[in-house]
């Protein structure tokens, strides 16, 4: 099928418009990427990782550097928040660490049902994901405490 030279100045154009919407898109998910994501993400693109050890490790070494985060900022949000704000964070953060650990036995006891080494790192991953999502979230209160109201 021929296109007319109308049609393909018409073609060029969306593939152009297309283009240019699609790219800021990739560039900020890889933006949105944090430190800890990217290292880990290079970690497991490591051809020594390809293991289950070493996908573990990996995985392992993320949750160590988010335990980090998390610990970091919750110690500066307790520092700087008045007394009676940081009683509850202090309760919620115990809430937390309970949840955690209910939750790893939890995980743990779905992933004894599974047969194959290939959980081995998936589970890592998701313990991973729990400590990394409270980190960010503790981080996110630090930035709200930050805005002068």
């Amino acid at each position: 099928m021929w296109l007319s030279d109308q049609s393909k100045a018409r073609l060029a154009l969306g593939v152009i418009l297309l283009g240019a919407t699609l790219f800021p898109a990739a560039l900020s998910a890889a933006e949105a990427m944090d430190s800890t994501e990217r290292q880990l993400q290079r970690c497991l693109d490591d051809a020594e990782n390809a293991s289950t050890a070493g996908q573990t490790g990996c995985q392992d070494n993320a949750a160590n550097a988010y335990d980090r985060r998390m610990n970091a900022a919750y110690a500066t949000l307790m520092r700087d928040l008045p007394a009676n704000a940081a009683a509850h964070l202090r309760d919620a953060q115990r809430a937390w660490l309970l949840f955690r650990d209910t939750n790893a036995k939890a995980t743990s006891a779905l992933f004894e049902t599974r047969k194959g080494t290939m959980y081995v790192p998936m589970q890592a991953a998701s313990q991973a994901a729990t400590v990394r999502d409270r980190a960010i979230e503790l981080e996110h209160l630090q930035q709200i405490l930050r805005i002068e109201g």
